[in-house]
């Protein structure tokens, strides 16, 4: 019988949570990198007005919160976020959407991957025409810099209290 600490994610929450040191492989470095930036380009596609109420709002209803209730607003957001990665109706991308986070319970290494190579792909796509050459250079040299900063910590360091998770939620809700 699967137990619940036998599952996959949980074992990476225990891990997060009472800490290994090990340094922070290439590949996750790379991946959050890629992945991390890619919300910054809401500043220069929507009105300030939007976006600034977003993301402040999520800031105030979840920066302050328990962990585990921002994991739980995460994956709430996420889940209608990620509905959008396909064009389909909306039960089929809801299904989409379920399939793609109950995968990422069994196999956590794989939401990484999939953020970085296909969710922030398909964002770029949408936007990159919309972006000045001076604006995707700065995108560039945040992607390098993030980079080369992700790689000084340890995977225990990554979590950061899910101080992040407001911002994630923030630009859920301005491309929503």
């Amino acid at each position: 019988m699967l137990t619940s600490f036998k599952l996959p994610m949980l074992q990476k929450a225990q891990i997060m949570r009472f800490g290994h040191n090990k340094p922070l492989s290439t590949y996750h470095a790379l991946c959050l990198s890629l992945i991390a930036p890619h919300g910054s380009t809401d500043m220069w596609i929507h009105p300030i007005r939007k976006y600034a109420l977003n993301y402040g709002s999520s800031c105030a209803l979840f920066l302050f919160q328990p962990i585990h209730i921002k994991f739980f607003f995460l994956f709430l957001y996420s889940m209608f976020h990620m509905m959008h990665d396909i064009s389909a109706t909306a039960p089929v991308q809801l299904a989409y959407s379920a399939g793609l986070h109950l995968s990422w319970v069994c196999f956590p290494e794989w939401a990484l991957t999939y953020l970085a190579w296909i969710h922030t792909p398909l964002h770029y796509a949408r936007v990159i025409p919309l972006l000045t050459k001076v604006q995707l250079f700065s995108l560039a040299m945040t992607h390098i810099f993030v980079y080369f900063l992700i790689r000084k910590y340890e995977t225990n360091d990554l979590s950061f209290g899910g101080t992040w998770i407001p911002l994630v939620i923030g630009h859920i809700m301005t491309n929503a």
